[in-house]
């Protein structure tokens, strides 16, 4: 079981009123027996087990999956889901990941 040390729970809506709930979290990177480094994330509720992120150091790796968790997400904006951060609060992927709202 990985431990995540930041997460936040968003919520997709379709125009057919699906809501989809999603655990956001980015774990902390470990460094691999290669010497590189590895950054777990988590998108539970639309994806089972995504990979490790992987970087040369501590600070890509994280860089990596944050980006990864962007890049997914703002996909699904694109095909007309709508992000809440909670049940009446829509957000900008983008601006999520830039300052944490």
């Amino acid at each position: 079981m990985r431990t995540y040390i930041a997460e936040r729970t968003l919520y997709l809506k379709n125009a057919n009123e699906e809501v989809k709930e999603v655990n956001v979290g980015i774990g902390q990177p470990y460094q691999k027996e290669d010497g590189s480094w590895a950054c777990p994330i988590q998108l539970k509720g639309l994806f089972d087990d995504l990979p490790d992120v992987s970087g040369e150091d501590s600070f890509q790796a994280l860089m990596l999956a944050q980006n990864l968790a962007r890049t997914l997400l703002n996909a699904l904006a694109e095909k007309g889901w709508n992000v809440y951060s909670n049940a009446d609060k829509e957000v900008d992927v983008d601006t999520f990941f830039r300052v944490g709202v």
